[in-house]
């Protein structure tokens, strides 16, 4: 299954999308798909390293754009560099040719309407988003921020029923963020490791800020790693300064992962960098470079994960008190090495999962489903979240069993993929309502299959129950891992245990 890709970078747009698609496209191959780059404009470098990693880059023509006249509604359309309509209509041209089924759309200036008609034209759309500026009409859409009501900030931006992966939960990062390293609580006055780094552009040209507050607050015993862009326009003078400390200049580095888990403490832009470095524990000065990082650092900063700093504001002295107030403070380190565990490396791969994840096949339960379905449900675990935690008997089993086959408002089904049986959905009807419940075999258990199973059931009984409107489902108090399920596939809360879905036509 070929699944596209469509991010640009440029002065403007910067590196950060194109890196977390790279991440996350890794994780898609390794599921099984095809990912296919569409961009229309790209760094020289971004597009080696995309063909280094084995993906196909399909560039766009250049065309007249008005998409800037819509800034009123996309704040950002105008980095879309050509109108919505001719952008969407050349990506499913490159969709046709390579027969892709997704398109993961990681650009500001795509909206609603450029998604509504990909999916027209035939293909499910994944949309990135971390700003919750605009309208959406994706199938998936994926934000890891930090928000105290993340749905919530979605309340009239997504159409009902539309499935959502919100938090840090999914972040995508590299695996080489997969695995942080082990953090010392305690360093007294032992040299310290600084990395400064602020993308590939760094627009804002906050290298240099940063680096003459380092210059003033770092000892001769510490170690200081720069990483810059290739396109950073300051970068002659970057190097000439830290190798009259001699420090390193690191250009275009491919090995970010190995430098954060080095470094004890980093200063470097809000963006992507903000959660790698929170993946790998590194206590952090986050500077806000561009208006669309301000929630995001914001919010990180008031869960303790960095200390926040405004490019427009800070001065080299701020910036350099900031500094000294985690390099001074080995507790505060502590403190936030312990906050950044919220974010982890697993959340390219939870996104994988629902795009490509194995096929489940869904199947109406038989007679000789009877006895293992009895096992299944006497499994410790799976009694735990159901509503009926004792041990069932084998008789009150066939009975009830029984009793669910023969009646014709109940529906009892069976997910399989090529391995084997991955767990079970049952719809009880009530008019054009029908309440859910699920569970996953034991030996599926703990293998992020929920959702799919959960998503195929509904395709399966809608199929077969047109006049269905709505869907509900109750969870059980404590079960948080339940809660996400059912959010993440679209439902609402609807009050304290009990979720709600409603079908579109």
């Amino acid at each position: 299954m070929s699944v596209l890709i469509r991010c640009d970078a440029s002065p403007e747009i910067g590196t950060g999308h194109v890196m977390r698609c790279l991440a996350l496209a890794d994780r898609l191959a390794a599921a099984g798909a095809l990912p296919v780059f569409v961009a229309r404009r790209m760094f020289p470098n971004l597009a080696e390293r995309i063909a280094a990693a084995g993906f196909r880059l399909a560039m766009l023509p250049e065309v007249p754009s008005d998409n800037g006249d819509r800034a009123g509604v996309i704040p950002h359309a105008d980095w879309l560099a050509a109108s919505w309509r001719d952008d969407v209509d050349a990506t499913l041209a490159v969709a046709a040719e390579t027969a892709a089924r997704w398109v993961v759309v990681d650009h500001y200036g795509v909206d609603r309407m450029w998604q509504a008609a990909a999916r027209a034209g035939g293909l499910r759309v994944a949309a990135l988003d971390d700003l919750a500026d605009r309208a959406h009409d994706a199938d998936l859409l994926i934000d890891p921020s930090l928000a105290d009501d993340p749905h919530g900030r979605y309340a009239g931006l997504l159409p009902e029923g539309r499935q959502r992966l919100l938090g840090p939960r999914y972040t995508i990062l590299r695996q080489e963020f997969a695995e942080p390293p082990e953090r010392g609580a305690e360093r007294a006055d032992a040299p310290l490791a600084y990395l400064l780094a602020f993308g590939g552009v760094d627009a804002a040209g906050m290298s240099l800020r940063a680096l003459a507050a380092l210059e003033a607050e770092a000892r001769p015993s510490d170690m200081v790693d720069v990483v810059v862009g290739g396109q950073n326009a300051d970068r002659a003078e970057i190097e000439r300064r830290a190798a009259g400390q001699g420090w390193s200049v690191h250009v275009d580095s491919d090995a970010m992962g190995a430098l954060m888990a080095k470094a004890d403490i980093a200063i470097g832009a809000g963006g992507h960098m903000l959660w790698e470095r929170a993946a790998m524990r590194l206590p952090t000065v986050a500077v806000i470079v561009a208006e669309n990082q301000r929630d995001q650092v914001n919010g990180a900063a008031a869960r303790g994960l960095v200390l926040g700093l405004d490019a427009a504001t800070a001065s080299t002295a701020d910036i350099r008190a900031a500094i000294a107030s985690l390099a001074r403070d080995d507790a505060a380190r502590s403190r936030m090495v312990a906050a950044c565990a919220a974010v982890d490396g697993a959340g390219a791969d939870r996104i994988a999962r629902r795009i490509a994840g194995p096929e489940i096949v869904m199947r109406p339960a038989a007679d000789a489903d009877c006895e293992r379905l009895h096992a299944w449900r006497n499994h410790p675990r799976i009694r735990a979240v159901s509503r009926e935690a004792g041990e069932i008997d084998l008789e009150g089993h066939r009975r009830w069993f029984a009793g669910v086959l023969a009646d014709q408002e109940r529906t009892l089904l069976i997910g399989e993929d090529a391995a084997g049986p991955v767990g079970v959905v049952r719809f009880d009807r009530d008019g054009s309502e029908a309440e859910v419940s699920i569970y996953l075999t034991p030996e599926r258990l703990g293998g992020g299959f929920g959702a799919n199973l959960l998503l195929a059931g509904e395709a399966w009984f809608r199929q077969n129950n047109s006049d269905i409107r709505r869907i509900v489902a109750e969870v059980l108090p404590g079960n948080a891992a339940s809660e996400e399920l059912f959010l993440s596939c679209g439902y609402d809360r609807r009050a304290d245990g009990l979720f709600q879905k409603g079908l579109e036509g």
